[in-house]
């Protein structure tokens, strides 16, 4: 497919394949930059989930307008096969990252922050992530952290008015009886197909934490940082209470908390410009 367009992307090279399709690295040939064009597998545009969560990954992600969510620019389709053009990004995700180790603990802080700030965007319209994973966070080369893949984001009518002039959000639906999400990060309501809300994104999120700082998932119990600074692993020990009620109730309560061990980190350790460089888009 290199050299193709597709619309008005010029395909220059593939950069990666996943389970809904392909993602190359293409030119906009109308203003002359480059992104990431996901493509819908040829074999799948006939499979209506596959089709429902590729729609879904775009209708979510173009809602929000964050410096910490993978922009989507443009959603289309080419010869029958959906595709999203997505802001082009360079660095690695996080489970590629961990592959060399833990990371330190300033930076799994400076990550919570970027990920909690980037749920309150998506809660405060009524999309829940619901597959918050190192996989779907990516580490740029400038330190910037970015929640990848809303392909299975529910979206819901918000519990607010969000004004006239807010981005327009459609429900979307999956098939009944079906469990989404990625059951090692998977909330128990999740798991046991209750109703979710965002303190969902926040359990995974306290997992995803957790094997950050550790190197390792947590198994059963609570969890035991030795080590860590008391007051992260306090954090991270909330986010994963398995009751609902236990955990931080927003993300906006969650980021308040990391943001207080990022200032405790920084009087220890000095300066934190990476913590700067991962919630702020530096």
């Amino acid at each position: 497919m290199i050299g193709l367009m597709v619309s008005q992307y010029r395909i220059l090279e593939e950069i990666g394949r996943g389970a809904m399709g392909i993602v190359f690295k293409a030119q906009d040939t109308i203003h002359g930059r480059l992104v990431a064009l996901k493509i819908v597998a040829e074999k799948l545009v006939d499979d209506p989930e596959m089709l429902l969560r590729f729609e879904r990954e775009g209708v979510a992600a173009s809602a929000l307008n964050h410096p910490n969510i993978c922009t989507v620019i443009e959603t289309g389709n080419w010869r029958g096969r959906p595709y999203l053009a997505l802001e082009l990004l360079t660095g690695q995700a996080l489970d590629e990252r961990l592959k060399a180790g833990p990371v330190p603990v300033e930076q799994a802080i400076g990550i919570g922050i970027a990920v909690t700030g980037a749920l309150e965007a998506a809660h405060a319209i009524g999309v829940i992530h619901r597959d918050i994973k190192p996989a779907n966070l990516f580490l740029t080369g400038s330190g910037q952290v970015k929640v990848l893949d809303f392909g299975l984001a529910k979206v819901k009518l918000p519990s607010v008015p969000i004004g006239e002039d807010a981005a327009t959000v459609a429900m979307m639906v999956t098939r009944q009886g079906i469990i989404l999400g990625s059951l090692a990060y998977m909330s128990p309501e999740q798991f046991c197909r209750e109703p979710l809300d965002g303190r969902a994104d926040l359990y995974s999120l306290g997992i995803t934490l957790y094997e950050l700082a550790t190197g390792h998932r947590p198994v059963g119990g609570s969890p035991d940082l030795p080590g860590l600074p008391a007051g992260f692993g306090s954090v991270v020990a909330k986010l994963m209470s398995r009751d609902a009620r236990l955990r931080y109730q927003t993300a906006g309560e969650a980021r308040q908390a990391l943001e207080g061990c990022a200032g405790k980190a920084a009087a220890a350790s000095g300066p934190a410009g990476w913590l700067s460089k991962a919630f702020r888009g530096g």
